[in-house]
């Protein structure tokens, strides 16, 4: 009996074609918000006061930068803002959004993982991408990472589909995508360099298996005019985004946060590192991503060179930046899911091409193949989706935010006040009590880079009087507002750190 063969053609009508491409993502979406308590949820991710409290006085009038210090792009703040104008400044309708953003993310990477492969290949890369540390706590939480590159990877599959004859159209919208994406963070430029090497295999393709003559009559036009029309798209929506909302000192804010040479000496001291050895919590990701890179350096697929020169660009990028907060390990994880889910399903081709069909004798090598390979599948595999398990476990026992006891000393003694000044922009948001504008994004990049100061501090509050401060003691001190507070504010009797204005 012949050892029967197995193309995995029929793996591409898994789930019905077209309904599990809007399952997958639909699915993916729906999980957080049936199984993780994202209205109630104190902290699901580090960074959520700051992008909450920002959207939060933007949607009451203030504008961002001069004044208001900020040092990222405005796009999802406005976003954000613009919504709590419609339906109420709430942590719920932040994180409603991010998981928005994810389901985009989840779906651009299923379409490129099954580019080439099969849908199983984009059903397994999200699988993976759901195991990585952080990814599902950024899909529920209020903050930058998630979104930009959920705009940026849904501009590179709208870049492929362009790519693959669907029409202009596509590639104008892929532009644009882009430049929103950097306009939500710039962090979103990790794609940028695996990106000009796929615009150069694409021009590859183009001057070397067809002429222009046969591109025209296709209904294409050739790759050398769309070098001109993507970044030009890109440069548009990011150059518009500049012109509503980039406020007076927005670049020097920027610059100065992050790569003023304060900022690099301290972060270098005292900021965290990337350490390859961080990546052991993802084992089965990482495991089941190497197989794929190398079976991607044997095979020279051309849709997979984008995660390989991705994976390098961010190894390089973070083996020397400083800080490495641990949101950025989603730079890691998107690049590993998509090599390890396309890697999966072309090493069981590469089995069966090696080994075809043969009789009775011939089955122990193609049988030794298959075993070592469903071995290894199945060991990677296992790791991710305990691994995933154990992620949306910590989320779903998030504490309430009506636990916390700062915001519920904030909400007691918070009647009537327009503002409070603390540190802990979360707490301030859960008790709806806004922060002075000046004061209401303090990153130690700000500290890092001398954009604060102790006098800086006390004329924002002389400006504002919060009637309201609540700050540790090692803050106050850190301010310069011993002295300040003894002479214009009095403590709040059973509230610790509470300050309230004589």
């Amino acid at each position: 009996m012949a050892f029967p063969q197995l193309p995995l053609g029929g793996l591409r009508r898994l789930g019905g074609g077209r309904l599990m491409d809007a399952a997958v993502p639909l699915g993916f979406g729906l999980a957080l918000l049936f199984l993780v308590p994202w209205r109630t949820a104190y902290r699901l991710g580090m960074d959520e006061g700051f992008e909450l409290m920002k959207a939060l006085l933007v949607s009451q009038g203030h504008r961002l930068y001069g004044a208001f210090w900020n040092d990222q792009p405005p796009l999802h703040t406005e976003l954000l803002a613009l919504l709590f104008r419609l339906f109420g400044p709430s942590a719920g309708v932040g994180r409603v959004l991010s998981v928005g953003c994810a389901a985009g993310l989840v779906a651009a990477l299923y379409h490129l993982a099954r580019r080439g492969s099969n849908r199983l290949a984009g059903v397994l890369a999200v699988a993976l991408l759901a195991s990585a540390s952080e990814v599902l706590k950024l899909s529920v939480s209020a903050m930058l990472e998630l979104p930009a590159f959920a705009l940026g990877l849904v501009a590179v599959w709208a870049w492929y589909q362009w790519a693959d004859g669907r029409g202009r159209g596509w590639l104008v919208a892929s532009g644009l995508l882009m430049g929103c994406a950097l306009q939500v963070k710039f962090t979103a430029g990790l794609l940028l360099p695996a990106w000009a090497v796929a615009w150069w295999i694409r021009l590859r393709s183009d001057r070397f298996e067809r002429s222009d003559q046969t591109l025209k009559a296709a209904g294409r036009q050739p790759t050398w005019r769309g070098v001109w029309l993507w970044p030009g798209c890109a440069a548009g929506a990011f150059g518009l985004v500049v012109a509503l909302w980039y406020g007076p000192g927005a670049w020097g804010m920027m610059a100065a946060s992050h790569f003023s040479a304060a900022t690099r000496a301290s972060a270098t001291a005292g900021g965290p590192s990337f350490r390859l050895d961080a990546m052991q919590d993802d084992a089965g990701l990482v495991f089941l991503a190497l197989v794929g890179l190398v079976l991607q350096l044997f095979l020279r697929r051309r849709e997979l060179w984008f995660p390989v020169v991705w994976l390098g660009t961010a190894l390089l990028v973070h083996w020397q930046h400083r800080p490495y907060w641990p949101y950025y390990h989603l730079h890691f994880a998107i690049p590993l899911a998509w090599l390890g889910g396309a890697g999966l399903i072309e090493g069981f081709r590469c089995i069966w091409r090696r080994f075809p069909p043969a009789g009775r004798r011939g089955w122990w090598r193609p049988g030794a193949a298959w075993v070592g390979w469903s071995v290894a599948f199945a060991i990677g595999l296992s790791l991710a989706l305990e691994k995933a398990v154990w992620e949306l476990e910590q989320l779903r026992t998030a504490r309430p935010a009506i636990e916390d006891a700062r915001v519920q000393m904030l909400q007691v003694h918070g009647a009537g006040v327009r503002w409070v000044f603390t540190d802990d922009m979360r707490a301030a948001f859960w008790a709806g009590l806004p922060i002075p504008p000046e004061l209401a994004v303090i990153p130690w990049k700000r500290l890092w880079s001398g954009q604060l100061t102790p006098e800086q501090v006390r004329a924002a509050l002389e400006r504002h009087r919060p009637e309201l401060i609540l700050l540790s003691e090692s803050r106050r001190r850190q301010y310069g507002l011993v002295d300040y507070l003894a002479d214009h504010y009095g403590p709040v009797a059973e509230a610790p750190d509470l300050y309230r204005r004589k």
